[in-house]
Protein backbone atom coordinates (compact mmCIF):
# COMPACT_ATOMS: atom_id res chain seq x y z
CA UNK A 1 0.00 0.00 0.00
CA UNK A 2 1.31 3.38 -1.05
CA UNK A 3 0.58 6.65 0.78
CA UNK A 4 0.98 8.80 -2.35
CA UNK A 5 -2.06 10.83 -3.45
CA UNK A 6 -3.43 10.06 -6.91
CA UNK A 7 -1.99 11.98 -9.86
CA UNK A 8 -5.35 13.70 -10.60
CA UNK A 9 -5.42 15.30 -7.14
CA UNK A 10 -1.83 16.59 -7.52
CA UNK A 11 -2.61 18.08 -10.94
CA UNK A 12 -5.78 19.71 -9.58
CA UNK A 13 -3.89 21.24 -6.62
CA UNK A 14 -1.17 22.59 -8.93
CA UNK A 15 -3.73 24.15 -11.31
CA UNK A 16 -5.69 25.74 -8.44
CA UNK A 17 -2.54 27.13 -6.82
CA UNK A 18 -1.30 28.56 -10.16
CA UNK A 19 -4.69 30.26 -10.70
CA UNK A 20 -4.74 31.72 -7.19
CA UNK A 21 -1.15 32.98 -7.20
CA UNK A 22 -1.50 34.21 -10.80
CA UNK A 23 -4.56 36.26 -9.83
CA UNK A 24 -2.71 37.70 -6.83
CA UNK A 25 0.28 38.60 -9.02
CA UNK A 26 -1.91 40.36 -11.60
CA UNK A 27 -3.71 42.28 -8.82
CA UNK A 28 -0.40 43.35 -7.27
CA UNK A 29 0.85 44.54 -10.67
CA UNK A 30 -2.32 46.62 -11.16
CA UNK A 31 -1.98 48.22 -7.72
CA UNK A 32 1.70 49.04 -8.25
CA UNK A 33 1.12 50.39 -11.78
CA UNK A 34 -1.74 52.72 -10.78
CA UNK A 35 0.05 53.87 -7.63
CA UNK A 36 3.12 54.84 -9.65
CA UNK A 37 1.24 56.72 -12.37
CA UNK A 38 -1.27 58.17 -9.84
CA UNK A 39 -4.43 57.46 -11.81
CA UNK A 40 -6.79 54.59 -12.20
CA UNK A 41 -8.91 52.62 -9.78
CA UNK A 42 -6.42 50.09 -8.45
CA UNK A 43 -3.63 52.21 -6.95
CA UNK A 44 -3.21 53.29 -3.36
CA UNK A 45 -2.90 57.02 -2.66
CA UNK A 46 -1.03 57.68 0.58
CA UNK A 47 -1.05 61.48 0.12
CA UNK A 48 -3.91 63.84 0.87
CA UNK A 49 -5.93 64.52 -2.28
CA UNK A 50 -6.57 68.13 -3.32
CA UNK A 51 -9.51 69.15 -5.51
CA UNK A 52 -8.21 70.20 -8.93
CA UNK A 53 -11.17 72.56 -9.44
CA UNK A 54 -11.05 74.71 -6.30
CA UNK A 55 -7.81 73.66 -4.55
CA UNK A 56 -9.51 72.51 -1.35
CA UNK A 57 -7.73 69.62 0.40
CA UNK A 58 -9.92 66.57 0.91
CA UNK A 59 -10.46 65.42 4.49
CA UNK A 60 -8.08 62.69 5.68
CA UNK A 61 -10.97 60.61 7.03
CA UNK A 62 -13.42 60.22 4.20
CA UNK A 63 -17.10 59.32 4.28
CA UNK A 64 -18.11 57.66 0.99
CA UNK A 65 -21.30 59.08 -0.48
CA UNK A 66 -21.97 56.16 -2.87
CA UNK A 67 -20.82 52.66 -3.77
CA UNK A 68 -18.19 53.88 -6.25
CA UNK A 69 -16.47 55.92 -3.54
CA UNK A 70 -16.71 53.03 -1.09
CA UNK A 71 -15.17 50.52 -3.52
CA UNK A 72 -12.58 52.60 -5.39
CA UNK A 73 -11.84 55.53 -3.07
CA UNK A 74 -12.36 59.22 -3.58
CA UNK A 75 -14.95 61.54 -2.18
CA UNK A 76 -16.97 64.68 -2.69
CA UNK A 77 -15.23 68.05 -2.38
CA UNK A 78 -16.69 69.90 0.62
CA UNK A 79 -16.16 73.29 -1.07
CA UNK A 80 -17.34 72.93 -4.68
CA UNK A 81 -19.28 69.65 -4.58
CA UNK A 82 -17.30 67.86 -7.30
CA UNK A 83 -17.07 64.10 -6.96
CA UNK A 84 -13.36 63.27 -7.07
CA UNK A 85 -11.37 60.08 -7.46
CA UNK A 86 -8.72 59.08 -4.92
CA UNK A 87 -6.15 61.21 -6.74
CA UNK A 88 -8.22 64.44 -6.56
CA UNK A 89 -9.39 64.49 -10.18
CA UNK A 90 -13.10 64.93 -11.02
CA UNK A 91 -14.69 61.74 -12.26
CA UNK A 92 -16.28 61.88 -15.68
CA UNK A 93 -19.65 60.29 -14.95
CA UNK A 94 -21.11 62.56 -12.28
CA UNK A 95 -24.35 64.45 -11.93
CA UNK A 96 -24.66 68.19 -12.42
CA UNK A 97 -23.26 69.88 -9.37
CA UNK A 98 -25.43 72.58 -7.91
CA UNK A 99 -22.59 74.18 -5.92
CA UNK A 100 -20.22 74.37 -8.88
CA UNK A 101 -22.89 75.47 -11.35
CA UNK A 102 -23.96 78.23 -8.96
CA UNK A 103 -20.36 79.32 -8.42
CA UNK A 104 -19.73 79.53 -12.17
CA UNK A 105 -22.97 81.44 -12.70
CA UNK A 106 -22.00 83.97 -10.01
CA UNK A 107 -18.54 84.40 -11.55
CA UNK A 108 -20.06 84.97 -15.00
CA UNK A 109 -22.46 87.60 -13.60
CA UNK A 110 -19.57 89.39 -11.86
CA UNK A 111 -17.53 89.36 -15.08
CA UNK A 112 -20.46 90.83 -17.02
CA UNK A 113 -20.92 93.56 -14.41
CA UNK A 114 -17.22 94.43 -14.52
CA UNK A 115 -17.35 94.54 -18.31
CA UNK A 116 -20.43 96.75 -18.17
CA UNK A 117 -18.74 99.13 -15.70
CA UNK A 118 -15.63 99.38 -17.86
CA UNK A 119 -17.81 99.98 -20.95
CA UNK A 120 -19.67 102.74 -19.05
CA UNK A 121 -16.37 104.38 -18.08
CA UNK A 122 -15.13 104.25 -21.66
CA UNK A 123 -18.40 105.75 -22.90
CA UNK A 124 -18.24 108.52 -20.26
CA UNK A 125 -14.68 109.34 -21.30
CA UNK A 126 -15.74 109.53 -24.96
CA UNK A 127 -18.67 111.77 -24.04
CA UNK A 128 -16.39 114.11 -22.09
CA UNK A 129 -13.96 114.25 -25.01
CA UNK A 130 -16.78 115.10 -27.40
CA UNK A 131 -18.07 117.81 -25.05
CA UNK A 132 -14.56 119.25 -24.82
CA UNK A 133 -14.23 119.30 -28.63
CA UNK A 134 -17.62 121.04 -29.01
CA UNK A 135 -16.71 123.90 -26.69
Amino acid sequence: MSAEPPLAILVTLIVVSVLIFGSLAVGAMLVIRDAIRQRGKWGINLKQAVCTQCGTPMPMVRRPANWRQALWGGGTCPECGFELDKWGRPIEEQNTLANWATLRAVEEIEERQQQRHSDDRIQATKDQMQLGDAS
